[in-house]
């Protein structure tokens, strides 16, 4: 049983890899690749008069996040050969799904009064999972691919994710791409 928990952690880490690269791009592209991004919201406000989202959540970055996703959709589909266009329509659905699970979390923070950056534990560590799944099962993505993502899978990829978002952000801001470490 114990040699079983390896592999099934891998199959997570792999079925959910497309949607953790996708919520890592834009910050990378924001530092490195993107001097002026241009805000997702045109900073526009909601009727309570806060922004939809804020300044950092720009077209460029959740562009960039769907390419992300789709693009190790392609590699995994490169690698397997028989199902390409499955992988990439999973990649796809996995980056998608994986910007507007992190758009929805911005829009509630600043709906509670939140800043831009701060910290909103847990839903900043797991939103994109969350995300990803809904499209992912919507799209039926995770059939076409034969790897049908149960709730039991959804439950690891959440604690997965809770686990890994919280060291990656520390290593990025150990190297200097975010500003705070959470």
């Amino acid at each position: 049983m114990l040699s079983g928990i390896p592999e099934y952690v891998l199959r997570i880490v792999i079925l959910y890899l497309p949607a953790m690269v996708a919520n890592a791009i834009p910050l990378i592209c924001r530092r490195y690749v993107f001097r002026n991004p241009h805000p997702i919201d045109f900073k526009k406000n909601f009727y309570d008069g806060r922004r939809l989202f804020g300044d950092n959540k720009s077209i460029e970055g959740f562009i960039a996040g769907i390419i992300a996703g789709t693009l190790i959709g392609l590699v995994y589909g490169s690698y397997v050969r028989s199902q390409l266009s499955e992988w990439v329509f999973y990649g796809f659905s996995s980056g998608v799904g994986a910007m507007c699970g992190d758009l929805i979390n911005s829009f509630i923070k600043r709906r509670i009064g939140m800043k831009p950056g701060q910290p909103f534990i847990p839903l900043d560590q797991i939103s994109f999972v969350i995300g990803a799944s809904v499209l992912i099962k919507v799209t039926r993505a995770d059939l076409a691919i034969n790897q049908e993502l149960s709730l039991v899978d959804f439950l690891v990829g959440l604690l997965l994710a809770g686990t890994l978002h919280p060291l990656t952000n520390y290593i990025a801001y150990l190297v200097g791409i975010k500003e705070t470490p959470l």
